[in-house]
């Protein structure tokens, strides 16, 4: 399966890191905001590290991992005593982002149901609802409860899916119909 561009937001939600910590690589010029799949093992090592890095040690630290990652390189040597090690990392985030676009892709939209917004398949139910109420702290239990086809990894991608698709634009005056 090849692996898409993702923005910022869809890195950040994929990753569990703050979508301003991608958006100031950005802001530095580390990367522009279609982010690879170099760059989401660049921002997961970064994250991993959790050292406080300069923007040029960032930088240095991005073209020798990515260049680790196209040559599917397992190690990436920053200086002759760091190196990191990557295969794991590679494993981690090439499996939570196939999982994630497979589960994506096999969401329907429809204009005649809700508008075109994305449903669980053979539902009526938003995904935006259930990750809303996960984001908003419903136990995913509560949830399961009332939606006993939902399975956990509906649960799981629902709350990254609204954290990486956030809805855009004014929100609607209450009793305001949709279009």
């Amino acid at each position: 399966m090849p692996i898409p561009a993702f923005s910022p937001a869809e890195a950040a939600a994929l990753l569990d890191i703050p979508e301003r910590q991608v958006r100031k690589e950005v802001e530095h010029g580390l990367f522009t905001t279609r982010l690879t799949f170099a760059t989401l093992v660049y921002l997961k090592a970064l994250r991993t590290l959790g050292l406080e890095l300069a923007v040029e040690d960032r930088k240095k630290v991005l073209a020798v991992v990515s260049k680790a990652v196209r040559g599917s390189s397992d190690s990436a040597r920053i200086s002759p005593i760091l190196i990191l090690e990557l295969g794991m990392l590679v494993k981690e985030v090439r499996a939570k982002v196939e999982r994630f676009t497979r589960w994506r892709d096999g969401l329907s939209t429809d204009r005649r149901i809700l508008g075109g917004e994305p449903v669980f398949p053979s539902s009526r139910l938003a995904v935006r609802h259930i990750g809303g109420m996960l984001e908003r702290g419903a136990p995913a239990s509560e949830v399961k409860e009332d939606y006993p086809y939902l399975t956990e990894q509906d649960l799981e991608f629902s709350r990254l899916f609204v954290r990486a698709y956030p809805r855009v634009g004014r929100p609607r005056e209450s009793g305001q119909a949709s279009d």
